[in-house]
C-alpha cells in the first residue's frame, strides 16, 4: 500500500551491460550433441522460465547473425584486395606485352626456347650424376677415416647401411661384414680372456689384414670416382659456356617472355577469384539452422529429486562400504574372547570375561560391594571359581596389563572384593607407584603406603586400611618415589609380602603396566597366580606379543588372561572360557537385580535404540 511506503528509504542499482552479462553467463550452457552432424545444444538455467526461453533464442539468432556478418566482411575485404591488385597488374601486363612486341620487331628473332631447353636439361642431368658420385666419394672417405681409427664392431656395423645402394656395394659389403664378424668375435672373447691370449692376438692380426685389404679397395674405388667427377665437371662447364654463348637477344627474349607469362597467369587467377567472391557475397546465406526452438517447461528441471536422493543413497552406500573396508583392513583390536584365543600363546589360559560397566565414574570403584547381585559380580564369582582350579592353595595374585586404561585396577579391586566376600581374608597392594589409583577408587588419602613401607618409614599396621567389606583390607601406593623400580626389586619388599601372607589368606598385587615398564615382571613370575588384563575394543592384538615375550624371555611358567569391558547382549555373553565354565544372562537386561542402579544406567544408554525402532516402524506404516 502507498501509505506503508512512506517514511522508508529505498535504493536501487543500475546494472552495467558487463555486470549483467557476467551474472547471466553462469546459467548459459552450450554443448555439442553430435560432432559429425555439427549440432549443438544451447540451454539456459534461471528462476524465470520466460527469461530462459528469450535468452536461448537470442543467443541462437545472434550466433547466426554473427556468422553471416563475419562471412560478408571477409568477402568484402578480399574483393577490395583483388581489385587493387588487378589495377596494378593490368598496367604491368600491358607494359610486358608491348616490350616483347617491340623487341621481336627490332631483333627479328624467332622462338629460341628449344635450344635453351635442351642445354638446360643436359646440364641438370649431369649435375645429378655429379652429386651422386660426390656422395659416393664422401661415403668412401668416411669409411676410410673410421677404419684408420681402430674401430669396434658397432662402428663397423654402422658402415653397412652407408654402403647400400652404391655402385661399389658388391665389392665392399662382403669384406666389411667379414671385418664386423672378426671384431665381434674379438670383443666377445675379451669378456673371457685378456689381451695377451693367443686367440685374441690371432684375431687382431686377421682384423689388421682385413682392414688393410678394405683400405686398398677403398683407395682404388676413390681414384676411379675422382676421375669420373673431374670428367663430369668438365662436361658441365662446356655446356654452361655454350649456354652463355647464346646471343644476348635470345636471353632478352626469354626474360621478356617470362615476365609476360607471369603477369597473364596472375591476372587470370585474380579475375576468376573476383567473380567467385562477388557471386558468394551477393547470395550468401548462413548454413546454421535452428532445429528446435526453445520451449518453456511445465515443471522445473532442477533439482531432480530422484537423482538427488539416489545420489545420496549411492554415495552413502559407497561411504559406508569404504568405512567398513577401512576398518576391516586396519582392524587391530581385541573385542571377543575368540580374538584372544587366536593371538595368545598356547601356555596362556583364559580365566573369563568382565562385562562392560556402563555407569560413569571418574576412577575405578568397588562395584561388587554396592551391587553384589549384578552381572559384574557374577562374572567375578566365575573368575574366583576358576582361580581355585588353577591353584587350589593360592596365596598371591599379581595383576598387570600392557598399558594404562585397560581396567587393571578395576579388576583388582572387584576381584579382591569378591574373594573377601567368600570368607577369605584378603588384602590389596597398590604397586603402581608411578600412577597410583587404588586410593582414588576407595576414596582415601595416600599419605602413607607401599613406598613408605618399603623404605622403612612406617609399619604394616600403620599402612593397612579397611574397606566397607568384611575381610577386605588394602595398602595404597604411598607417595611417588624417585626410584620405584629399585623399591619393587628390593629384599625388603619380598619380606613385606611374606609377612602379609602370614596375616591374610590372599594377597592381591596391583602391578604397574608391564608393557610400559618392567617393574612388575618379577612379581608376576613369583606370584601363585599371575593375571594379565586385556580390554575389549581398547587393547591391540600386538599386545599379545608381550605375553609371548614373558614366556620366552622371562621364563614365566603360566599366565592367566581376563578380558575386561565385554559388551553384553540380550542373550548374555554367549562365550565359553576358562575351564569350560561359562555364564549367561541373569536377569531381563543383563543384571541379576532388576532394581539396581546399573540396570537403570543400561536403560538410559539404550534410548537411541528405541528411537531407531520407532523411526523404522513409522516408515513401514
Amino acid at each position: 500500500k502507498p501509505e506503508e511506503l512512506k517514511g522508508h528509504e529505498y535504493y536501487f542499482t543500475f546494472n552495467t551491460l558487463a555486470s549483467l552479462t557476467e551474472q547471466l553467463k553462469e546459467g548459459l550452457k552450450v554443448v555439442p550433441i553430435e560432432i559429425n552432424a555439427k549440432t549443438i545444444q544451447i540451454s539456459f538455467k534461471h528462476h524465470t522460465p520466460k527469461l530462459c526461453k528469450d535468452i536461448t533464442m537470442a543467443v541462437s539468432k545472434a550466433f547466426i547473425d554473427f556468422d553471416v556478418e563475419s562471412q560478408r566482411k571477409s568477402s568484402e575485404n578480399i574483393l577490395k584486395f583483388i581489385n587493387s591488385q588487378l589495377d596494378s597488374l593490368s598496367q604491368e601486363l600491358k607494359i610486358s606485352k608491348d616490350s616483347l612486341m617491340v623487341f621481336q620487331k627490332k631483333s627479328d628473332l624467332p622462338d629460341p626456347e628449344n635450344v635453351t631447353t635442351n642445354i638446360t636439361e643436359q646440364i641438370s642431368e649431369l649435375q645429378d650424376v655429379l652429386f651422386e658420385k660426390e656422395n659416393e666419394l664422401s661415403s668412401l672417405r668416411i669409411a676410410h677415416e673410421l677404419l684408420s681409427s681402430n674401430p669396434n664392431s658397432v662402428d663397423v656395423y654402422k658402415l653397412l647401411p652407408e654402403m647400400l645402394g652404391r655402385g661399389y656395394e658388391s665389392s665392399l659389403i662382403q669384406r666389411i661384414e667379414e671385418l664386423h664378424e672378426l671384431l665381434d668375435r674379438k670383443e666377445n672373447l675379451l669378456y673371457k680372456v685378456t689381451e695377451t691370449n693367443g686367440q685374441v692376438i690371432l684375431l687382431k692380426k686377421k682384423i689388421a689384414s682385413k682392414i688393410n685389404v678394405i683400405q686398398k679397395s677403398i683407395s682404388v674405388i676413390e681414384n676411379r670416382l675422382l676421375m669420373n667427377i673431374y670428367a663430369l665437371r668438365d662436361k658441365i662447364s662446356k655446356l654452361q659456356a655454350k649456354l652463355f654463348s647464346l646471343p644476348e637477344k635470345r636471353m632478352e627474349y626469354n626474360r621478356l617472355k617470362n615476365i609476360q607469362d607471369l603477369n597473364e597467369k596472375y591476372f587470370v587467377l585474380l579475375t576468376e577469384k573476383k567473380v567467385l567472391y562477388a557471386i558468394s557475397n551477393a547470395g550468401y546465406a548462413s548454413s546454421n539452422r535452428i532445429l528446435e526452438k526453445a520451449k518453456i517447461p511445465d515443471t522445473p528441471i532442477e533439482p531432480d529429486k530422484k537423482l538427488v536422493y539416489g545420489g545420496f543413497i549411492f554415495f552413502g552406500f559407497l561411504l559406508g562400504l569404504g568405512i567398513m573396508t577401512l576398518k576391516y583392513l586396519t582392524f587391530n583390536e581385541i573385542n571377543l574372547l575368540e580374538d584372544l584365543e587366536t593371538v595368545l600363546p598356547e601356555k596362556a589360559s583364559i580365566l573369563g570375561a568382565v562385562p562392560l560397566f556402563r555407569y560413569k565414574m571418574e576412577y575405578s570403584k568397588l562395584v561388587v560391594a554396592e551391587a553384589p547381585k549384578s552381572s559384574l559380580a557374577e562374572a567375578m564369582r566365575k573368575i574366583r571359581t576358576n582361580l581355585s582350579y588353577i591353584h587350589p592353595d593360592y596365596k598371591t595374585i599379581a595383576i598387570s596389563s600392557s598399558i594404562s586404561g585397560e581396567g587393571k585396577t578395576f579388576v583388582a579391586l572387584n576381584l579382591a572384593g569378591i574373594i573377601a566376600m567368600s570368607g577369605k581374608k584378603t588384602i590389596l597392594l597398590d604397586l603402581d607407584l608411578r600412577k597410583p589409583k587404588v586410593h582414588l577408587g576407595i576414596g582415601v588419602d595416600n599419605t602413607v603406603g607401599m613406598s613408605s613401607l618399603i623404605v622403612g618409614q612406617t609399619t604394616i599396621e600403620d599402612c593397612v586400611q579397611s574397606t566397607q567389606l568384611e575381610n577386605f583390607d588394602f595398602i595404597t601406593a604411598g607417595p611417588v618415589p624417585p626410584n620405584p623400580s629399585e623399591l619393587l626389586l628390593s629384599q625388603r619388599f619380598k619380606n613385606i609380602v611374606e609377612d602379609l601372607k602370614k596375616i591374610y589368606d590372599v594377597v592381591i598385587i596391583d602391578n604397574p603396566p608391564i608393557g610400559l615398564v618392567s617393574d612388575g615382571v618379577r612379581i608376576l613370575t613369583e606370584s601363585d597366580i599371575p593375571i594379565y588384563i586385556f580390554k575389549s575394543h581398547y587393547s591391540r592384538r600386538s599386545f599379545a606379543a608381550r605375553i609371548k615375550e614373558l614366556f620366552d624371555v622371562q621364563k614365566l611358567t603360566s599366565l592367566n588372561v581376563i578380558l575386561n569391558g565385554v559388551k553384553m547382549t540380550k542373550s548374555g555373553y554367549g562365550y565359553g572360557y576358562g575351564y569350560g565354565y561359562g555364564y549367561g544372562n541373569y536377569g531381563g537386561n543383563g543384571y541379576l537385580d532388576d532394581n539396581n542402579v546399573f540396570e537403570e544406567e543400561e536403560k538410559k544408554n539404550k534410548w537411541y535404540r528405541k528411537l531407531l525402532r520407532f523411526i523404522f516402524k513409522k516408515g513401514d506404516e
